[in-house]
């Protein structure tokens, strides 16, 4: 079993809360629409998780997208990532629905497992990516997807395959590189599931 570490190296790049309008704005709106990067792999009544939230740039939206009977936790390390996450669901009225949690530096800390797990721009930033999936295999249930999409500007195609690698070593399967996702995309099942 994982010790869900994903701690950060003291040089590790994560966007600085002070950065958010950067990760959420209209413009962004525009080109990366969470309904169509998301909408085929959420259903009324998942529980879904965010990892890596930022400022909840996806999570307001999966939580429009579970419904009233689903649930999505916001997982971020950066208190002031979340606070933003926490008073945009209020504003758009899925607070009962939406939970944030803030990592540990050294655990994700999340106890419940998902129907699906978004991993969106974060996977390159975190210092071994084949211990993040290995922890990431706990937080899905057996009939899970979990999407990774990485930009394509931070990581080259040769970096990407090293992780698509790393994941599959690590239990994962990948099923499907989707197209239109924003970057460069895998969809994961677990391999004892698939």
């Amino acid at each position: 079993m994982s010790d869900n570490t994903v701690s950060q190296p003291a040089d590790a790049h994560i966007c600085p809360h002070q950065f958010a309008f950067i990760l959420d704005n209209f413009i962004r709106k525009l080109v990366q629409r969470p309904a169509k990067i998301l909408g085929e792999y959420l259903q009324e009544g998942y529980m879904a998780i965010d990892v890596g939230c930022g400022p909840g740039f996806f999570s307001i939206d999966m939580a429009k997208m579970v419904g009233p009977h689903g649930k999505v936790i916001a997982a971020d390390l950066q208190p002031k990532m979340l606070a933003r996450v926490a008073h945009k669901a209020i504003k758009h009225g899925v607070a009962d629905r939406l939970t944030v949690h803030q990592c540990d530096t050294d655990r994700i800390g999340i106890e419940q497992q998902a129907d699906f797990i978004l991993a969106f721009y974060m996977v390159h930033e975190t210092p071994s990516p084949r211990k993040f999936f290995e922890e990431m295999q706990s937080l899905l249930k057996p009939s899970g997807k979990l999407l990774v999409v990485e930009p394509r500007m931070h990581v080259k195609q040769a970096a990407f395959d090293i992780m698509v690698s790393d994941a599959q070593a690590s239990g994962w399967q990948a099923i499907d590189f989707p197209k239109g996702k924003g970057g460069r995309a895998v969809v994961f099942v677990l391999k004892n599931a698939a």
